[in-house]
């Protein structure tokens, strides 16, 4: 179920099987800002479902077909998180399918998305009770996925960071998801973070809070401040750049610091003290 302070959230059951301590966690690239993240038998999506158009990376139809279907690394994924409603990150229809295939997955999402989905033929009212909409609101948000096994098995904090572009995105909501699975990992997917240093700086008790074992900044945040930089800033021990297409630019070829660019490509997860 989740427990949001927060947020008026629904409480909602998640079948989720939970490894012991130690198990080791994974991060599977997918596509674009795509990320499969497992630790044990808990499973979470970032920007899973999107529509595929020129300059975009497709997911390739082996892995979407074992996605929809819940076959192997994706069979029993617990959370879907949405950063923001962009084709590249969002596609209403296909979130709703997924939905409906798999009745357990709980999909969070800026509040952006909901009137979306709601819009599709497909759209039925008893999906609202398992998404969790995030309001546009600047104030950071936490909640909580539990089971009856587990009371905090997914430890989920969000904030409001302005999409890249400056004034022409000002009316997209771009959220960062820093999660902790199973108390033992924590990951942070950024979205389409703007680089401005300003809102990082706003948010700086709020990154600081809790050090992030592993994130997937977008790549300009990587080639634009440097590995050091941006580690320091978001409070993470390693990172992953993401939405890259297969022709990756100049400043990602040139720099020693970790992207995913190949679908299916893989990253052990360590947690840090």
């Amino acid at each position: 179920m989740i427990h949001c302070p927060t947020l008026a959230a629904a409480l909602l059951s998640a079948a989720m099987a939970h490894p012991v301590a130690g198990d080791d966690a994974t991060a599977h690239f997918l596509a674009n800002e795509a990320v499969l993240v497992t630790a044990g038998e808990t499973r979470i999506l970032f920007d899973p479902l999107y529509i595929h158009f020129n300059g975009i990376q497709p997911i390739p139809r082996r892995i979407k077909r074992r996605l929809m279907a819940g076959e192997d690394e994706f069979e029993g994924v617990d959370v879907v998180f949405v950063s923001h409603i962009h084709d590249d990150h969002f596609d209403a229809e296909a979130m709703l399918r997924y939905m409906r295939r798999h009745p357990a997955v709980v999909l969070v999402a800026p509040s952006q998305a909901r009137p979306m989905m709601e819009t599709e033929r497909d759209w039925d009212d008893g999906l609202a009770d398992r998404i969790v909409a995030l309001p546009f609101i600047v104030e950071p948000m936490g909640f909580v996925v539990a089971t009856p096994e587990d009371p905090r098995a997914l430890v989920i904090e969000a904030v409001y960071v302005p999409h890249a572009g400056g004034s022409n995105w000002a009316s997209v909501q771009n959220m960062v998801y820093r999660v902790t699975l199973n108390g033992e990992i924590t990951v942070m997917h950024l979205g389409d973070a703007t680089p401005d240093e300003a809102i990082y700086e706003t948010h700086q008790e709020h990154f600081q809070a809790v050090r992030t074992d592993h994130a997937f900044p977008p790549f300009w945040l990587v080639t634009e401040w440097g590995g050091d930089v941006l580690r320091e800033r978001i409070n993470a021990e390693s990172l992953t750049g993401i939405h890259l297409g297969p022709f990756p630019p100049v400043a990602v070829r040139a720099s020693d610091e970790d992207f995913f660019t190949e679908p299916g490509e893989t990253r052990d997860l360590h947690a840090h003290e």
